[in-house]
């Protein structure tokens, strides 16, 4: 097959057109794969492959194996109103379908005779992609539809369909808009910062909450301890500070000292938070996070500073959670 598209790429020409990728994913399959003989689950790979080319979307215009699952593209043509929403209508059909059926789709091959994956998940999206053409035979598809549908295949879990807003929910009659529940989630390379909305099968599929947060964004936890200078000197040496939490990245941590600002030799109302302390160590003790803050060496700045023993002082942990 590379020899042949060797030739035929010497005389491809690029095209466009508006068309509907299905990315479909095996859940489950690399630790069936990882137990299997490796007959055994080209066997089932295969005949996944040939029911759903056969029996599912048939109709579509391009078909590319993803190893774990298939990729899909069937192009509206001619794109009208009439033919949007006919394709879009029976992509989700037969994307339901399949999610209903699979469990049981080898059940009856004599060929398989031994336990399978039993869930799969499948995004869909659609646009205007572009892709390489020789003569007859389209090599390859490429475009944001692409790209969005394998992003919104991972949102399947443990199961079901996701499309997001753009796919057309306003196409789809009643019976099948009933299937879908909403909610805005955030994509790598495709929604960061600000999240898009998607839809997706409430009887089969749970967001996973990660797709819930921002990301490249890291949600900052605090905590803050209060107590006196001389309880800071009775403790002597090392203290532990447990934090809540894991840190994303334990070289972000910092640890900061406010106390009464001396004025005139005597305590003001105002705190300063002037003191970026940076004597203490982070550790895992018994799989649990801690702070080891050398407090002798914090008693001794603070006494530097004038502050009397019975003055407040409040030490601030920072951190970027996990």
């Amino acid at each position: 097959m590379h020899r042949e598209l060797r030739q035929r790429l010497e005389n491809a020409t690029g095209f466009s057109a508006f068309a509907v990728a299905a990315t479909i994913d095996i859940r489950g399959f690399s630790a069936f794969a990882n137990m299997q003989d490796a007959a055994a689950v080209a066997e089932f790979i295969k005949r996944v492959y040939i029911k759903l080319i056969d029996e599912y979307y048939p109709q579509a215009s391009f078909y590319k194996p993803t190893g774990d699952g298939l990729l899909i593209i069937r192009e509206i043509q001619p794109y009208t109103p009439e033919e949007l929403e006919r394709t879009v209508t029976q992509i989700v059909e037969d994307s339901l379908r399949l999610v209903t059926d699979f469990a049981s789709l080898c059940a009856e091959d004599p060929m398989i005779n031994f336990k399978v994956p039993d869930k799969v998940g499948t995004g869909l999206a659609r646009g205007p992609v572009c892709g390489l053409r020789s003569e007859d035979r389209v090599l390859d598809y490429s475009g944001r539809p692409l790209n969005l549908s394998a992003r919104l295949m991972d949102l399947a879990r443990p199961s079901g369909v996701v499309f997001d807003a753009s796919f057309g929910m306003g196409v789809l009659p009643p019976s099948l808009t009933q299937e879908f529940a909403k909610e805005r989630v955030y994509l790598p390379g495709i929604a960061e910062r600000e999240p898009i909305e998607v839809y997706y099968t409430k009887k089969y599929t749970e967001i996973p909450p990660r797709y819930k947060q921002p990301i490249g964004i890291p949600k900052w936890r605090t905590i803050e301890r209060k107590q006196t200078l001389k309880g800071i000197k009775i403790t002597h040496g090392a203290f532990r500070y447990e934090l809540p939490s894991h840190p994303a990245n334990p070289e972000h941590i910092t640890v900061e000292v406010s106390c009464p600002k001396v004025v005139g030799g005597r305590q003001s109302k105002e705190f300063s938070t002037s003191l970026q302390f940076h004597e203490w160590k982070y550790r895992l003790h018994a799989g649990k996070p801690e702070i080891i803050l050398k407090h002798d060496t914090l008693a001794a700045e603070l006494e530097q500073r004038q502050v009397k023993s019975s003055w407040p002082v409040v030490i601030t942990i920072t951190y970027p959670e996990e």
